[in-house]
């Protein structure tokens, strides 16, 4: 029985990793700041872990779903 492999694709550009590393760490002080409400800093955390996930791993599936890509492709940046 032949096993699929499933590849993520890293759709998320330099750039943009940053941005989301930095709004990361926004959510992360907000859920600290917000501790006392429960569901706030609930959400909170969890979207800053989110964005620090894709921003780790350069792959963002909302982004794959809607076919968009920040990342520049190795022609772009001047390489063969």
């Amino acid at each position: 029985m032949a096993q699929r492999v499933y590849q993520m694709y890293q759709n998320v550009g330099t750039f943009d990793a940053w941005i989301r590393g930095a709004f990361a760490a926004v959510l992360v002080v907000f859920a600290v700041v917000f501790n006392d409400q429960p569901l706030i800093s609930l959400l909170a955390a969890l979207g800053g872990l989110i964005c620090i996930g894709t921003a780790l791993t350069r792959a963002c599936p909302l982004y794959r779903l809607l076919h968009v890509s920040t990342r520049r492709e190795r022609s772009q940046l001047g390489h063969p």
